[in-house]
């Protein structure tokens, strides 16, 4: 790196400042334990305590939908206790959710899986709203894709040691390191991330009058629409995540194959997130979240059209993959454009149960559809999309004539 390009780099880190960073470096750790847990606990599941993949599915199931409870109560405590503890909280469940993978009562293990989930829900609320706090005067998109990248790279490097550690040393070992991984960043979000200037809890009586924090904020029509714009990508998301592997695996008769399409999507799509920040940075972001439906409904319409071939899925898969991950980005941009910096919290608790609740009718709608014609799950996936592009349209058209942050969202 030349002399310039390094001064540049240091400017920017000092100017993102200590809230930044901090939030980066959590990210990194939060990444290193969240996906590896997710991606070997089924595992575990099956090989130490030999379940059927429907008491696996069962037990995925419950941890979800304690994560959409997780995240309303997240969003009223990051708005009542302040983002800093809420996001501690949510590490700290995270940490006593790892040792599903010491224990072997079937109980215990549902009831730690739990706790992770739970944990889960807390921190994702929590570290979207700390992050539009402490970027609020700066550039709000591209931090988020940061933000995201940060996560996507510590869930890289946390599932390399993952595989080193069970080959080595078995599950028991693996719980230990994720607990110890996360009782790190627990206490890092309790010293390093200072509680920022105007973030204060609202009052046990606010919170009540307002019947845990949600009755005024779910009245608003554009918090509603804004979840719709939320569900509706996110159940073609749940589709493709668990479709395009299997269909892929089907036809190649490779796991190297799937593993190839898994790491270009994943770092095609980290360099859209980037894309998507820099230009609602630049423009706002009516016209990145516009692209990105056109994205969707392209993939979707294309996978339908291209499903019998391996190529199709090369090709719009990851299309439909990078356009998720950049509305993905948008959501802060979105949410701190149209509501006020009192109700961050409660609106993304609201919107991380749409984006759960997403996922899972995605994965329904596909699995059931595939059953009765191969095309048909994606062809679906672009009407929903196709009728996401019109809402869209439609808010931020209104949002210009209302006068809503016309700068911020248009």
């Amino acid at each position: 790196m030349s002399a310039i390009g390094l001064r540049g780099a240091r400017a920017t880190l000092r100017a993102w400042g200590r809230p930044i960073l901090s939030l980066l470096a959590l990210q990194l750790l939060s990444g290193a334990v969240v996906l590896p847990r997710l991606s070997f606990f089924p595992i575990y599941l099956e090989e130490q305590l030999g379940y059927t993949p429907l008491v696996v599915s069962i037990f995925a199931l419950v941890g979800q939908v304690l994560g959409m409870g997780a995240a309303l109560v997240g969003g009223s405590l990051c708005d009542f206790l302040g983002r800093k503890w809420t996001l501690a909280m949510g590490l700290g469940g995270l940490a006593l959710g790892s040792l599903a993978f010491v224990f072997q009562a079937p109980w215990l293990v549902m009831a730690l899986g739990g706790v992770a989930g739970l944990g889960l829900g807390l921190r994702t609320p929590a570290v979207q709203s700390y992050l539009i706090d402490a970027a609020a005067s700066r550039r709000l998109g591209l931090l988020s894709a940061v933000t995201n990248l940060c996560f996507i790279i510590g869930a890289a490097a946390g599932s390399l040691g993952a595989g080193a550690i069970l080959d080595g040393w078995g599950f028991a070992a693996f719980g230990l390191a994720l607990l110890i991984l996360s009782l790190v960043a627990a206490v890092g979000a309790a010293v390093l991330l200072p509680a920022l200037a105007g973030v204060r809890g609202r009052g046990a009586g606010t919170l009540y009058r307002s019947r845990v924090g949600y009755r005024g904020v779910l009245r608003r029509p554009n918090v509603v629409v804004l979840g719709v714009l939320r569900f509706l990508p996110t159940c073609y998301y749940g589709t493709a995540t668990v479709l395009i592997p299997l269909l892929m695996n089907r036809m190649a008769e490779s796991k190297m194959v799937v593993a190839l399409y898994a790491t270009a999507s994943q770092v095609l799509a980290a360099a859209s997130q980037l894309l998507a920040g820099w230009s609602a940075d630049r423009w706002g972001p009516r016209w990145p979240t516009m692209a990105s439906f056109v994205g969707l409904v392209t993939a979707a319409v294309g996978l339908a059209l291209s499903a019998s071939h391996l190529w199709g899925f090369f090709v719009f898969g990851i299309l439909g993959n990078c356009a998720a991950w950049a509305l993905s980005t948008l959501v802060p941009s979105l949410v701190s454009g149209m509501t006020p910096a009192a109700e961050h919290g409660r609106v993304l608790g609201f919107i991380h149960l749409v984006w759960s609740a997403g996922m899972m009718v995605g994965t329904m709608l596909g699995g059931a559809l595939v059953e009765v014609a191969l095309p048909l799950p994606f062809l679906a996936a672009a009407l929903l999309n196709a009728a996401g592009f019109v809402v869209a349209a439609w808010f931020f058209r209104q949002a210009r004539a209302d006068g809503l942050q016309a700068r911020q969202l248009t």
